[in-house]
């Protein structure tokens, strides 16, 4: 049940879109310069433009075509992506994902114990008796694995305080992490700090000019 609540929420939820510009300031934005430096904790980061300045750590997402705050990585599994108002939600997903199907490799695999035939087939017998039940103890050691490593994995960036993102394009290995702050700190950061408030009114009427101006688009 944790489980499937864990799966709607971090589906659902905003993952941190920044709002797109005003459409009647583009063009003076066309202007602007396509980057911008600002020093954080003495490391200086780059700042991208997409018809805004991006916050730190702000990448925009092809698939979705948003730019997400603290963009961790566009999951296939969600059909959404992962940024800083669902990442703990996904952490929580993905933890108990692993132990139901822990639960059910160690079921599974108990039961299969018990209705070992007397023959001396092993194996072949209980695949030709119980097929179900080995299928199910194979998927479920094949899912445990995949979620034990994809679970160490996010418990590493947590610790370090890095996106996927930021780890997979190596972000930080020559100029360093300005947002490590050890540990324990990185550690509170992520994952008891307040959620911070959605930036986009998802019940505003939606203007045709969003679509980019396109004359032969109407809404109803």
């Amino acid at each position: 049940m944790q489980v499937l609540v864990s799966w709607v929420f971090v589906s659902t939820i905003d993952p941190g879109i920044i709002p797109r510009n005003d459409l009647g300031t583009i063009d003076a934005c066309k202007r602007r310069r396509r980057s911008r430096v600002v020093v954080i904790n003495g490391i200086e980061v780059k700042l991208k433009y997409c018809n805004i300045y991006r916050p730190p750590r702000t990448c925009h997402c092809a698939t979705c075509n948003n730019c997400i705050q603290q963009f961790d990585h566009h999951c296939t599994w969600i059909g959404h992506c992962v940024g800083l108002r669902n990442y703990r939600l996904h952490v929580t997903f993905l933890l108990t994902g692993l132990l139901l199907f822990a639960f059910m490799f160690i079921f599974s695999c108990k039961s299969l114990h018990h209705k070992l035939p007397g023959d001396g087939n092993g194996v072949i017998g209980l695949l030709r008796n119980d097929p179900e039940t080995v299928a199910l103890t194979l998927f479920s050691f094949v899912a445990m694995c995949f979620l034990a490593g994809f679970s160490c994995y996010h418990v590493y960036l947590i610790a370090i305080n890095q996106t996927s993102y930021e780890h997979f394009h190596q972000k930080y290995v020559n100029s360093g992490n300005p947002y490590d702050k050890r540990i324990l700190n990185n550690i509170k950061e992520v994952l008891l700090a307040s959620q911070p408030p959605s930036r986009v009114n998802f019940r505003a009427d939606v203007e045709p000019g969003w679509f980019g101006g396109l004359s032969d688009i109407s809404i109803k």
